[in-house]
């Protein structure tokens, strides 16, 4: 079953989803934009049946706040929550290898974000705008970074790159005035134009 393309798109009416399923019979993916523009909703409780969410899901969800991804999710889409300014806290589960363009760009107010092990490339714009991010920890698999991915993110103090990474794409930590400490590792062989541009704040690069 699935949550079709378009379903809910600029539902300005709904707060809450719930999904009522039997086993074997849940929802398994949640279409392109299927509840994107949606401004007052809330919450939702997305079933352990789903296994895709797909691009602009939930795009431009200003009032999202309460979101649990289900372990078995393992593909999430371009811009899935971008602009989810209500956002805190976000769990990505196991199993997701990429986190696209724009996944997470303008959640304003996301704070802590826990990406998997299984993680291997941040994508452009990942989380460009999360200014209040300031836990984030790299998984060890991860191998690109790319331009753009954490551009603006003000409040993270410091960075760790995974052994693994070669490059370092442009812009990538483009006007995070608030890094103080950068460690690189060997592996890295090209840091790309202006991948720390604007981080006024930095003393230490390691």
């Amino acid at each position: 079953k699935e949550i079709k393309q378009n379903a809910f798109n600029g539902n300005n009416t709904i707060e809450e989803v719930e999904f009522q399923t039997k086993s074997g019979k849940g929802v398994t993916k949640i279409g392109d934009f299927a509840f994107a523009n949606c401004t007052n909703l809330k919450s939702i409780v997305i079933p352990d049946t789903v296994t895709d969410i797909g691009s602009d899901a939930f795009y431009n969800c200003s009032s999202l706040s309460d979101l649990n991804i289900p372990n078995g999710v393992t593909s999430i889409g371009h811009r899935a929550f971008c602009n989810c300014e209500s956002l805190i806290e976000v769990v990505i589960p196991d199993g997701v290898t990429k986190i696209l363009n724009s996944m997470f760009s303008g959640c304003s107010n996301l704070a802590n974000v826990t990406i998997p092990a299984s993680v291997t490339s941040i994508r452009a714009y990942a989380f460009a705008g999360c200014k209040s991010l300031t836990n984030l920890t790299l998984p060890n698999k991860l191998k690109s970074i790319e331009m753009r991915s954490f551009d603006s993110c003000t409040s993270l103090v410091s960075i760790t790159i995974p052994d693994g990474v070669s490059v370092i794409d442009g812009w990538a930590f483009n006007g995070c005035s608030g890094l103080k400490e950068v460690t690189i590792p060997d592996s890295v062989t090209e840091i790309k134009v202006a991948a720390f541009y604007g981080s006024a704040s930095l003393e230490d690069v390691y």
